[in-house]
């Protein structure tokens, strides 16, 4: 591994999304998805995460902003926000490129993902300084996950929309707090159940179980891949996609209710 400039990365990654083709910024006003996911702890909202799609040329551009209220280290109530924006595949959804901005107590910490033929180079930057390391990268399609943005599990299982399989394994890129590694994870398809919206329809809901070490996660994700319900039972998180429009038994004033 080798250290780089992060400062030039970052340039580099924002320089290549500025030279996606004319035309592609054309289309950017069709959004392929938008929508808010909710993450409550218990019963009890604690954030909310605000993402969309929208089509760049053969790639997808994917951006989410995720918000809540932590303590600093005086034990004081803070906004915490984290900013991602990644670019994909638009046919699989593999990864192309990857920022994420995270700001909290007036810091700002950078990480992102560049892939290349044979390597990825990653780079973390805080408050302006930072470091970047050259990987041997992974063979097959690569996903990223990064601390606190669920999005990136709505990615993943848009890339298996459709697809018949009992178990699948995912290559990853995970950033830690100080740390990226590259497990493999593993996909396991369970049983199709069903969603109640409102008070007549029904949608069907495929489920997935998401392993990686001893972390596992539930999923449920609609037809077209849209992540539905996430559930992580050791902690009591659970991750649920607001209906597309307000109905009798949820109507959208609850956002107005989350306590974030």
């Amino acid at each position: 591994m080798r250290s780089l400039d992060p400062r030039h990365l970052v340039l580099s990654l924002l320089l290549s999304l500025c030279l996606l083709p004319a035309h592609a910024h054309a289309q950017s006003a069709a959004l392929s998805d938008s929508a808010m996911l909710l993450v409550y702890e218990g019963s009890t909202v604690v954030a909310r995460e605000e993402f969309q799609y929208a089509h760049e040329g053969d790639s997808l551009l994917v951006t989410a902003t995720h918000s809540r209220t932590l303590l600093d280290e005086k034990g004081r109530r803070v906004p915490f926000e984290k900013h991602l924006l990644l670019v994909v595949d638009a046919r699989d959804l593999g990864l192309r490129r990857y920022l994420s901005n995270q700001k909290f107590a007036g810091v700002d910490v950078v990480r992102g993902v560049l892939p290349e033929d044979t390597i990825f180079t990653y780079y973390s930057e805080r408050d302006g300084g930072g470091d970047a390391l050259r990987m041997t990268q992974p063979p097959g399609r690569l996903f990223v996950l990064d601390s606190g943005l669920f999005t990136l599990f709505d990615v993943l299982t848009r890339s298996v929309a459709g697809k018949t399989f009992a178990t699948r394994r995912v290559q990853m890129i995970v950033l830690g707090a100080d740390t990226v590694t590259t497990p493999v994870a593993t996909l396991v398809r369970g049983a199709d159940d069903t969603l109640r919206v409102g008070r007549r329809s029904t949608r069907v809901l495929h489920r997935y179980t998401f392993e990686e070490g001893a972390t596992r996660f539930e999923l449920a994700a609609d037809d077209q891949g849209r992540l539905q319900k996430l559930t992580h039972a050791e902690s009591g998180l659970r991750v649920e996609r607001l209906p597309d429009a307000p109905t009798a038994d949820r109507p959208r004033r609850e956002i107005g209710r989350a306590h974030v």
